[in-house]
């Protein structure tokens, strides 16, 4: 998987305080398959190849959308970055960061490059800008604010997190019951 370098990347960030270790933190986002456990809008978590850089896991949401991730980045303890997408072209880069606030309160930060031309590449180039600015956008912001929730929730509680459990975001969920 490429990144286009000519096309422009908007991006999405969303941090929070989490109750646990930066050790604990990483243990957790570094487990294969976690995102069934962690992820509001994921179905299915497959792993190709886990643990360094050029791992793999394909996410499969409720929706039916799969996408694979390939990580190009992976710092024990820190953090890793990943390009997801469908094709030849990553749709996104994510970058995955842990930083520690105190002894046991950490920080889990999820930002998102996102490639709006590859995303939305089936539109018409004149009206992607307003795609991106007011359904793209929004609904990226809320999927990355629920995929943190959902870590906090499962590493704070040890339950796994629900199907939408934070609400349904139009892009990823099955909106049926």
């Amino acid at each position: 998987m490429l990144i286009n370098q000519k096309l422009r990347a908007s991006k999405i960030t969303y941090q929070m305080n989490i109750n646990c270790s930066k050790e604990k933190l990483w243990e957790v986002i570094s487990t294969p398959g976690i995102l069934e456990f962690c992820h509001p809008f994921c179905k299915e978590n497959k792993v190709t190849r886990w643990g360094e850089v050029g791992a793999q896991d394909t996410i499969q949401y409720y929706n039916g959308l799969k996408l694979h991730r390939l990580f190009t980045d992976w710092n024990v303890g820190k953090g890793y970055k990943l390009l997801i997408g469908r094709g030849r072209y990553a749709t996104a880069k994510v970058i995955w960061k842990i930083t520690a606030q105190e002894d046991e309160i950490s920080v889990l930060s999820i930002s998102i490059n996102l490639y709006s031309d590859i995303a939305l590449r089936r539109y018409a180039k004149f009206s992607r800008w307003a795609i991106e600015k007011f359904y793209l956008i929004p609904h990226m912001s809320n999927y990355v604010k629920d995929v943190v929730k959902g870590f906090k929730y499962y590493i704070e509680t040890g339950k796994s997190i629900e199907k939408n459990q934070f609400g349904n975001n139009r892009m990823f969920s099955n909106m049926r019951a």
